[in-house]
C-alpha cells in the first residue's frame, strides 16, 4: 500500500490565453488532477518578481490581479508537491488550466515535469552530481546502503538489495546488483522521475522483492514539442570532481532526446584526512526514440551505456590479521596520504552497463490497451585487488552478465472509475565469469529462468478506492560450480522456485481534507544466487562472504495504514508498517577474521531466521506564507531476529529530515534559500557480539543552497545553484557504511552548478 496519501507532481501546464484590455494584468485559472480532472484545492500561486501571491479555494481556483505588465516568473505550488516556476512575458490577461498528476498507488515521488514541454529534470538535475542514491534519499523512509564513496544503495522500511526492486525505463535493472556495493549503473542526469511504489503496484514489476520497488524513469517525448536542449555543468569541490551533461530533443512524428555525461573526480577527503583512492570517472549516453505512428500506436526506443571507473578506498585492504584489527580501530586508515590525486589504483572497480528496451503501445478502442516489451541488458563488471608483482591490472573478478525480458501486458477499462491489468513476462539471465583471474569466482556461473503472471483490478471512486493485485513467479536456477577441496572438479547444482504475491489496498476519503488508507500484501522471494553460492573475498566490501546451498524462499506478510489531513496551509501524513518475514535472509558479520592468500579479511555467512520489521514514519509540511515553506520528515524504523531473539543487523536508525525553503520575492526576485538538517540516531539496539564495531555516535548534518532561475530572450532559461553540503565540517561515521570500520565519512562539499536551457 502506498505510504503517501498525497502526492503529486507537474505534468503538463497548459496556458489559454484570454486577450483582454490594457492596464494591471490579471492571472487566473484552474488547477486540476491529471487524471480524472477534480479541482484540486488550496494550491498556491506566487508572482517572484511582483512579490504577490494567492491561494486557490477548495474547488482549485485562483485569481492573481495587480501584476504588471512585462517579464514575470509564477511559481505554482501544491501541498507535499515540488514547487514548479514558470517565467513568461505578461501582456494582457492570462487564464491557465494546471494538471497535477495525482499518484494514489504511489507511496512518495520525486518529480520533476516538463515545461512547456521543453525543460525536465530541473529538481534531480540539482543533485545528479552526485550519485542516484542521494536523490532517493530525499524521500521519507528511505535511507542508503553505502560503501564509502564508492557506491549508494537504496534502503526502504528497512529493506536494500535483492529484496528492493530497481526499474530502469520499465526493464528491471539487471547486473551484479547481489554486492551492496554495487550501485545501479544509471546515469542520475537521464532520470526525470523517480517513484518508489509498493503494495498492488508493485505487484507489476519484474525483480525479486518482498519490498518496494523504485521506478526510474526519463521524461516523456511528445509529437507536439518543438525542438529544445540543455548544457549543464557541476563542480564539486570536495574531490575536485567536474560533471558535464549536454541534452538535446525535438518532437514531432519521430521525437528523440539524446543525452550524454561526463563525469571526473578524485580522491573525497574527511575533516581530517585524504580518502586515498576513492576517485571516481564515468562517461555515459542515453538515447530515446518515439514513433508516433497514429492515434492508436506508439514505438518507443531507449538504448543507454553506463561506464564507470571506481576506487575503493586503499585503506581497506590489509594483508595479515594483526594489520586489520589495527585498521579497524585505527582513527585515520592506513595508506593515508596528505596530497590530493586524480589517480585510481587497486583496489578498484570497472563497470560498463547496456540497456537496450523496445515497446509498442496499440490501442484498438478506448477502453482496451496493449503493449509489447523487449528489454536487453549487458553488465560487465571487473574488480582488480592489490596484488603482489606486477598483476594489479588483472582483474581478480570478471563478470558479465546477459539478461533479457519480454513482456505483454494489457489494460482494459470496465466503466467509470473501473479498470483491469495484466501482464505476462519471461525473463533469462546468463551469467558468466571470465577466464584470466587466476583465483576461484565469488559467484559461480549460472543460468537463471523467470516466468511470471500478474492480474490486477482497480476500483477508483472519490470517496472509496480499493485494488487488489495477484502474482504468480516460476523462478529456476543452474549453478555451475567449482569445488573448493582437491582435485578441482565442475559442479552443477539446479533450483526451482514457485512464489506467490498478492495485495489488498484500500482508501476513503473521510472529509475533504483528511483520508486513510489501509493494505495488506503478502509477498514470496526466492533466494538469489548469491546468497546460496557466494564463497570468496567479496572485494569491494573488503569481506569474506559465504552462501548456503539449503535457503529457502521468504515469505512476507506486510500491513500499512496512513493518515493524511490537509488544511489551507499545512499537510500532515503519518504512516505505519508491521512486517514479519518467514526464512529472512540476512549477511551476518562473525566474529573472527579469515587470512587468505589476498590478506585478512571479516567473514560474513548467509543465514535464515524469522524476522520482524515494523515502525513509523511522518511528515509535516507547513507553508506559512506564500514566500516560505517548512518540511519535516522522520522515519523509524526497528528489526528484530525473531529466532534468535536479537536486533537485526543493518537496520537503520532513526532519522529525522528539516528543511526550510524561502524566496526572497521583491528584495531578490527569482531566488530560493534552502537550508537543510539531517539528523541521525546511534543504532543502539545491537548486541556488542553482533559486529566488529560498536555503532557510531549519533550525527547531525547542515546542507546550504542558494538557487537563481532566469528567464532569458527566446525562451531560453539560465539555471544558477550554489549548495554546500556537510557545511560544518562534521565528523561522522554512518552506520550503515560498510567502510566505516576504516574511515570517517568525506566532509564539506561546495557544489556550483551552472544550465543553460533553450
Amino acid at each position: 500500500m502506498a505510504r503517501w496519501m498525497f502526492r503529486c507532481f507537474f505534468l503538463a501546464l497548459l496556458p489559454a490565453i484570454v486577450w483582454g484590455q490594457g492596464g494591471p494584468v490579471t492571472v487566473s485559472g484552474t488547477v486540476l488532477g491529471e487524471h480524472d480532472l477534480e479541482p484540486l484545492g488550496y494550491a498556491t500561486v506566487y508572482a517572484e518578481k511582483s512579490g504577490r501571491g494567492v491561494q486557490a479555494d477548495s474547488a482549485g481556483f485562483f485569481r492573481l490581479t495587480g501584476l504588471p505588465v512585462g517579464m514575470e516568473t509564477l511559481r505554482f505550488s501544491h501541498l507535499g508537491c515540488d514547487p514548479k516556476s514558470l517565467s513568461f512575458r505578461l501582456q494582457r490577461d492570462t487564464v491557465l488550466t494546471v494538471l497535477l498528476h495525482h499518484h494514489d498507488n504511489y507511496t512518495e515521488t520525486a518529480t520533476v515535469t516538463a515545461r512547456n514541454a521543453a525543460t525536465y529534470s530541473e529538481q534531480l538535475d540539482l543533485r545528479a552530481t552526485a550519485q542516484l542514491g542521494d536523490a532517493l534519499e530525499r524521500l521519507t523512509g528511505v535511507s542508503s546502503l553505502r560503501t564509502g564513496t564508492a557506491a549508494a544503495k537504496p534502503i526502504y522500511d528497512g529493506l536494500f538489495g535483492n529484496r528492493l526492486s530497481i526499474q530502469n525505463n520499465g526493464v528491471a535493472q539487471s547486473g551484479q546488483q547481489w554486492g551492496n556495493d554495487h550501485a545501479p549503473e544509471i546515469d542520475s542526469w537521464v532520470a526525470a522521475y523517480i517513484r518508489v511504489v509498493e503494495g498492488v503496484e508493485a505487484l507489476r514489476y519484474a525483480g525479486p522483492t518482498v519490498a518496494a520497488t523504485v521506478l526510474i524513469e526519463p521524461a516523456p517525448l511528445r509529437e507536439d514539442e518543438g525542438a529544445a536542449g540543455k548544457v549543464a555543468y557541476g563542480f564539486q569541490s570536495n574531490g575536485l570532481g567536474h560533471t558535464l551533461n549536454a541534452r538535446l530533443s525535438r518532437g514531432g512524428k519521430t521525437a528523440y532526446r539524446l543525452s550524454a555525461t561526463g563525469k571526473v573526480r578524485g580522491d573525497q577527503r574527511t575533516p581530517d584526512y585524504f580518502l586515498r583512492n576513492t576517485g571516481r570517472r564515468e562517461a555515459n549516453a542515453a538515447l530515446q526514440l518515439t514513433r508516433f505512428h497514429d492515434a492508436r500506436w506508439t514505438s518507443h526506443l531507449y538504448y543507454s551505456i553506463f561506464n564507470a571507473e571506481i576506487g575503493v578506498l586503499r585503506g581497506s585492504h590489509i594483508g595479515n590479521l594483526t594489520d586489520l584489527q589495527l585498521a579497524i580501530d585505527r582513527e585515520a586508515p592506513f595508506f593515508t596520504e596528505e596530497n590530493f590525486s586524480y589517480d585510481i589504483g587497486s583496489p578498484r572497480q570497472t563497470v560498463s552497463h547496456h540497456l537496450l528496451k523496445a515497446e509498442t503501445e496499440f490501442r484498438p478502442n478506448p477502453d482496451n490497451r496493449f503493449n509489447f516489451r523487449y528489454g536487453g541488458q549487458l553488465n560487465d563488471r571487473k574488480e582488480f585487488d592489490v596484488r603482489r608483482g606486477d598483476r594489479d591490472d588483472q582483474a581478480a573478478l570478471s563478470l558479465q552478465q546477459w539478461n533479457h525480458l519480454l513482456e505483454g501486458t494489457w489494460h482494459r477499462e470496465l466503466g467509470t472509475g473501473r479498470h483491469l491489468d495484466a501482464s505476462l513476462q519471461y525473463e533469462l539471465t546468463e551469467n558468466d565469469n571470465q577466464p584470466g583471474t587466476g583465483i576461484l569466482p565469488l559467484i559461480p556461473d549460472y543460468n537463471a529462468q523467470r516466468g511470471s503472471a500478474y492480474l490486477a483490478y482497480h476500483h477508483e471512486k472519490a470517496a472509496f478506492q480499493y485494488h487488489l493485485g495477484l502474482r504468480y513467479d516460476r523462478q529456476a536456477y543452474e549453478a555451475i560450480t567449482i569445488s573448493r577441496d582437491l582435485p578441482r572438479r565442475i559442479e552443477r547444482f539446479d533450483h526451482l522456485f514457485h512464489t506467490l504475491g498478492g495485495s489488498v489496498e484500500a482508501r476513503w476519503q473521510l472529509t475533504p481534507r483528511a483520508s486513510l488508507r489501509t493494505g495488506v500484501t503478502l509477498r514470496q522471494r526466492a533466494p538469489q544466487i548469491n546468497e546460496l553460492y557466494s564463497q570468496g573475498l567479496h572485494q569491494g566490501v573488503s569481506g569474506i562472504e559465504e552462501g548456503d546451498a539449503t535457503l529457502a524462499p521468504e515469505r512476507s506478510l506486510k500491513t500499512t495504514a496512513g493518515l493524511v489531513i490537509t488544511t489551507a496551509s499545512t499537510t500532515l501524513s503519518a504512516n505505519v508498517f508491521v512486517q514479519p518475514i518467514q526464512d529472512f535472509i540476512f549477511l551476518e558479520p562473525q566474529p573472527e577474521f579469515r587470512l587468505t592468500v589476498r590478506g585478512a579479511f571479516p567473514l560474513f555467512l548467509y543465514r535464515a531466521g524469522d524476522a520482524l520489521l515494523y515502525g513509523s514514519n511522518l511528515q509535516a509540511y507547513w507553508q506559512p506564507a506564500p514566500r516560505w515553506e517548512l518540511d519535516g520528515r522522520l522515519a523509524v524504523v526497528y528489526g528484530t531476529n525473531r529466532s534468535e531473539g536479537r536486533p537485526l543487523v543493518f537496520t537503520p536508525p532513526a532519522n529525522l529530515r528539516l528543511a526550510v525553503h524561502f524566496h526572497p520575492g521583491r528584495v531578490a526576485a527569482g531566488w530560493q534559500i534552502s537550508l537543510e538538517s539531517l539528523l541521525v540516531a546511534e543504532q543502539g539496539r545491537l548486541d556488542p557480539e553482533q559486529d566488529f564495531l560498536p555503532p557510531p555516535p549519533a550525527y547531525a548534518l547542515l546542507d546550504l543552497a542558494l538557487r537563481r532561475d532566469l528567464a532569458l530572450p527566446s525562451n531560453r532559461t539560465l539555471h544558477l545553484r550554489l549548495s554546500a553540503q556537510n557545511l560544518l565540517n562534521t565528523a561522522y561515521r554512518d552506520y550503515l557504511d560498510r567502510q566505516r570500520y576504516f574511515a570517517d565519512a568525506p566532509g564539506r562539499n561546495v557544489e556550483l552548478q551552472v544550465s543553460y536551457a533553450w
